[in-house]
């Protein structure tokens, strides 16, 4: 017997479905490693584990571009496409680069300013306008353009990728706008940017800060014997009445630093050349310093301080111009970041939040995702089965804050990266897991304060799913080497043929088979140093996968001499004809990756590229593109060639659960009643979601959700 609530209820839970689940933890985040760069590499795998990242939310692509043209015909498709392929683009709101590449793109002609002109965007600033960019590229836009997400009051919305903003505010207005928060974690080009060491340095203190709500004091230096830099002061007063009104203390001194002062949770000045390095100042773990001034971010002169000075002291983040931007006070953080930080909002956030005018020259430095003063949720799961599972699975969280007002006010489930549902405080997520490969999966609960900032706490664990026979193991030679070491995975596989393995390392293929005979030997250049994890993906001659739990490796970025033709690895692949997205193209070899190429040797017939070079490609399918598709690639490196590899492309829209009536292809009213007239009559195209079998609120939700994402 179903279940079947009244059918008013569509009409009053559609309102709830705008309501956006941000918060600012590691789900929210895109990481960018270029593949062809070993310290990008490195700092991605350091910063994925520090952080706990979702592994497919690392994106491997060459962040930088020619110039901001080049930027959106290649860089933002990529990115974008990206999202919707591994179906994240509802929850990413931080676009984190990777370290080892360039700081600023070219972009002469965009925007006009009457004081010095614009010729360079910061490399954050180019994905935070990756919603703007068609406006942009028009031309006429001035250096004055509003950050519609800039606000002076104290009840913050949280920061949410998908929600356009007016005034500091949530908006459908026409005039509202979207933005990504941008930002680089660190330089590591040239000796004004920072090392590699000191980058991890700052992510190990930036992680350990969180949610310490730390004592100290926010300084505010009145640099008077510098006028053009110090137009910054007028904000002080009134910033410290709402630091005290929200519980924290500031102070306002004369000069430029605080010295003796070693309680600094956050430095606000304005100068051109100070010894940061060498001051008499403590910065404590979690804190964000700036000094207003021109070259505060263009590392190549060595004329004024860097932001980077800033993180090599003890910061977590800090702030600079990439070219001269004149002295307007709506390109630099106003002194309210400090107030959004004080009440917990995410580094990133507070900064975001307090720049007036859109950062086009701003680089925004640092780990966004510190957030020193939140009040992070403490989430279980005391019914988390702790063996392999069956059939449908109920997961029950609880969950707690210490913040003095605030309560849990709803739950998230992620699997493997995907928001798959959301409860009430005291609700319950079903999982089918006839719907999951077999194996592990990375499954996490996250838990909402009722605050504005919606500050998101979680629980994480793996599902071992176990429904049928076919099982997946993986085993390697060795869990440690160097970049030319042979990695060699001995995979295992049971209950039917195997048709593929895939080695999975990330959002990304790094090896394949076809077959369990032999192993899969890839060299730790392909993963990079670091912290890595990886784990392979079975297919079985059925079409059925299943998963094999993860191996840890540690790899040292040692290089010892080695001699080898490269390896390319064959693999097929379904993706969506309706978007962009990036195609890796997985080799191992023992060369500099410097001296290694890629050619293409079989272009697709039903797609385009947007790049022509590199270990990937950016491919944009054609209209209407359908079925197969192949691409073949051969590897070159000074030790020889490889043969050619295959990839076989199948072309497949994703199910659309929305389109329950013709015209197919396209919602309207008619799927409204179809949906309408399947759920009272418990027929199985409304059971959208769990638990299956029963028709509740939670099919009710997805059929708008659904309907609301529209087809592709």
């Amino acid at each position: 017997m179903t279940n079947k609530p009244a059918l008013g209820a569509i009409g009053a839970v559609a309102l709830a479905l705008t309501q956006a689940l941000a918060g600012g933890g590691p789900e929210n985040v895109l990481i960018i490693a270029d593949p062809t760069r070993p310290t990008s590499l490195h700092a991605a795998n350091y910063y994925r584990q520090a952080r706990n990242v979702p592994p497919q939310n690392v994106l491997y692509m060459d962040p930088d571009a020619q110039n901001y043209a080049a930027f959106t015909a290649a860089n933002l498709p990529a990115l974008l496409g990206s999202l919707d392929q591994r179906a994240i683009a509802d929850h990413i709101d931080y676009i984190l680069v990777m370290p080892g590449g360039q700081y600023r793109v070219g972009a002469v002609g965009y925007v006009s300013d009457p004081c010095s002109s614009v010729t360079w965007f910061s490399i954050s600033a180019c994905y935070s306008s990756a919603f703007i960019a068609d406006g942009i590229l028009a031309g006429g836009t001035r250096h004055n353009e509003s950050n519609r997400y800039f606000g002076l009051f104290t009840d913050i919305p949280a920061f949410d990728s998908n929600t356009g903003y007016v005034s500091g505010s949530p908006s459908t207005s026409e005039f509202a706008k979207r933005y990504f928060i941008g930002s680089l974690l660190g330089y590591t080009s040239t000796e004004l940017g920072n090392t590699l060491d000191e980058i991890f340095d700052m992510v190990d203190r930036s992680v350990a800060a969180d949610g310490t709500r730390p004592d100290g004091t926010f300084y505010f230096m009145n640099n008077t014997a510098d006028v053009a830099r110090n137009v910054r002061a007028t904000q002080y007063s009134s910033t410290l009445s709402l630091l005290d009104s929200a519980g924290a203390t500031g102070e306002i001194i004369s000069g430029t630093l605080p010295l003796t002062r070693h309680d600094c949770l956050g430095v606000m000045s304005g100068f051109a050349t100070q010894n940061v390095d060498g001051a008499d100042m403590t910065l404590l773990p979690g804190s964000f310093c700036e000094h207003l001034t021109s070259f505060g971010a263009l590392f190549d002169p060595s004329t004024q301080t860097k932001a980077s000075e800033w993180i090599r002291k003890g910061a977590s983040g800090s702030y600079g111009a990439v070219q001269e931007p004149c002295n307007y006070i709506g390109k630099f953080p106003r002194a309210n970041f400090h107030v959004a930080y004080a009440q917990g909002m995410t580094l990133g956030e507070s900064a975001f939040r307090s720049l007036a005018f859109f950062p086009f020259q701003g680089l925004i430095y640092g780990d966004p995702l510190t957030r020193p003063f939140a009040h992070i949720p403490a989430v279980s799961v005391p019914d988390a089965p702790s063996s392999p599972v069956s059939g449908v699975v109920t997961l029950t969280p609880q969950a707690t804050t210490t913040h003095p007002t605030a309560t849990i006010e709803s739950f998230e489930l992620f699997i493997d990266g995907v928001s798959v549902a959301t409860t009430g405080p005291s609700g319950a997520f079903s999982i089918d897991t006839t719907q999951l490969a077999e194996g592990p999966h990375d499954v996490r609960v996250l838990a909402y304060d009722s605050t504005t900032i919606r500050t998101v706490g979680r629980w994480l664990a793996a599902l071992d799913v176990d429904n049928t026979p076919r099982h997946a193991t993986l085993s390697v030679n060795n869990a440690t080497g160097g970049l030319t070491t042979a990695f060699e995975f001995t995979v295992s596989a049971s209950g039917a043929p195997i048709d593929e393995i895939r080695l999975w390392h990330n959002g990304r293929i790094v090896g394949s088979s076809m077959t369990t005979a032999a192993p899969i030997s890839v060299r730790g250049r392909a993963f990079g140093a670091g912290p890595v994890s990886v784990w392979i993906e079975a297919v079985f001659a059925d079409a059925a996968t299943a998963r094999s739990a993860p191996i840890d490796l540690d790899i040292t970025d040692a290089a010892p001499t080695a001699a080898a033709s490269p390896t390319a690895f064959s693999y097929s692949r379904t993706v969506s004809p309706a978007s962009p997205f990036v195609l890796e193209l997985p080799a191992s070899f023992v060369d500099d990756i410097a001296d290694a190429s890629w050619s293409i040797t079989t272009s697709p017939a039903q797609a385009s590229f947007l790049n022509n070079s590199g270990p990937y490609r950016v491919l944009n399918p054609d209209p209407g593109a359908t079925g197969a598709d192949l691409i073949q690639f051969q590897v070159t490196t000074p030790s020889g060639s490889s043969a050619i590899a295959s990839i076989n492309l199948t072309y497949a829209l994703p199910p659309c659960p929305a389109d329950l009536a013709a015209p197919i292809g396209e919602l309207d009213f008619s799927d409204i009643l179809a949906f309408l007239s399947a759920f009272a009559a418990g027929a199985p195209e409304a059971d959208l979601a769990p638990p299956f079998g029963s028709f509740d609120f939670s099919d009710v939700l997805a059929f708008l959700s659904a309907f609301a994402a529209g087809c592709p």
